[in-house]
């Protein structure tokens, strides 16, 4: 309870110097000639931190209305558009060296339904091999359009007169996140190693065709389709609400002008959402055939850089 009392009287101190920023010997200028603004943002964004799905650098959109209560704070509503599209190159299983592998010892496999059987064909006992699935995927795209409670303050006081301010500022929001369809193939491939260098062998052309000790990954025409359905109900878009906050400093020019631009960065967290997140599993076939796979619920940290124009009358 002491501590309630304590934080709640820091609140009003700060709340009564941020009103006070106008009084004494500036009390004239208590007004502002243009104290109203509509103002337009865009930038690039990105994702920020390990794990945080395979996306490549996002885009961003903004469009608010911000209202100064005095020289030093100003609020108002916003509306923004975040869009991460999925990038194969952010996906950590584009090569043959990072598949999704699981071991076996020459018998036959069937992966919970996948019929991702493999047939030794009668190869000498010495003869180790294990084989995965190279995943190419499309589809999984997030779309994010949020209400936002921008709280700005300037760390410089606004004047009818001033050139620029540095600011900092604070935007609560709640999100509608959507995720697109996941989709893709996976293409079966066998990894050799055959210990027998007097038996050097062309095994069935349908399963593989491979020289002793070569140690290489090799495609066997064995391919899954992959994606959204009934099987895997996981895949499928999803959109969902979600909050968050944005965090930021940034500077404007010409403030108080019928004109005035702004660039700011800010440092976002979205609470969980929909995504995917390939390297958020182990490369192994469990993972592979986990109803889940790729797809991660989780917070989703973003930097966004913004460059804008406000109308301010």
């Amino acid at each position: 309870m002491r501590k309630f009392i304590c934080l709640a009287g820091l609140t009003l101190l700060f709340s009564h110097v941020l009103l006070a920023q106008d009084e004494g010997t500036i009390v004239k200028r208590e007004r502002i000639d243009r104290s109203q603004g509509i103002f337009l943002g865009f930038g690039p964004s990105f994702t920020l931190g390990k794990n945080i799905g395979d996306y490549s650098t996002g885009l961003n959109l903004e469009a608010g209305f911000l209202k100064r209560l005095n020289r030093v704070f100003s609020i108002g509503p916003s509306l923004s558009y975040i869009k991460f599209k999925y990038d194969p190159a952010k996906t950590k299983a584009e090569t043959a060296a990072d598949l999704y592998v699981g071991n076996t010892e020459g018998t036959n496999i069937d992966l919970n339904g996948w019929h991702a059987k493999y047939d030794p064909l009668g190869l000498p006992p010495d003869y180790d091999w294990q084989y995965g699935y190279l995943l190419q995927l499309e589809g999984g795209d997030i779309s994010l359009f949020s209400l936002a409670l921008n709280l700005k303050i300037n760390f410089i006081p606004i004047t009818d007169k001033t050139k620029f301010s540095f600011y900092g500022f604070a935007k609560p929001f709640i999100t509608s996140a959507k995720r697109d369809d996941v989709s893709g193939v996976g293409t079966r491939y066998v990894y050799e190693a055959y210990e027998d260098k007097k038996n050097t062998t062309t095994v069935a052309d349908d399963v593989l065709t491979y020289a002793a000790d070569d140690n290489i990954w090799h495609p066997d025409g064995k391919t899954d389709p992959w994606g959204p359905g009934t099987q895997f109900p996981a895949l499928n878009e999803e959109t969902k609400i979600s909050g968050g906050i944005f965090l930021g400093p940034g500077v404007e020019f010409m403030p108080a002008a019928p004109f005035s631009f702004f660039f700011q960065v800010s440092f976002g967290y979205t609470f969980p959402i929909s995504y995917v997140s390939t390297e958020s599993y182990p490369k192994t076939i469990d993972s592979y055939v986990n109803d889940e796979f790729p797809i991660v619920n989780k917070g989703f940290p973003s930097v966004n850089i913004q460059f804008g124009a406000s109308l301010n009358f």
